[in-house]
């Protein structure tokens, strides 16, 4: 009985996660969550080594588009950030 109640509590939780979309520009057309998303999304380029990113409809999905990576933002030290989590 409880296998199946587990089943049934997967299933469910993987149809409505699959409605779900995680990427960092998912709320570009909300009013107020659309700077907090471009914000996220240039985040995400600066941590690849780019100069900054935008949100845009691709396929008509948003997506992080980056931007300026040949010559990269590169301004969070994220080696200096692992280095001081090994202490």
């Amino acid at each position: 009985m409880l296998y199946r109640f587990l089943l049934l509590a997967l299933v469910l939780v993987s149809i409505v996660a699959a409605g779900i979309d995680f990427s960092t520009c998912a709320r570009m057309d909300v009013p107020v969550l659309d700077k907090a998303a471009r914000g996220l999304c240039i985040t995400s380029c600066s941590m690849q080594n780019c100069g900054t990113g935008y949100c845009q409809k691709r396929s008509g999905r948003p997506t992080c588009v980056c931007s300026r990576c040949a010559n990269g933002g590169g301004n969070i030290p994220l080696d200096s950030l692992i280095k001081r989590g090994k202490h």
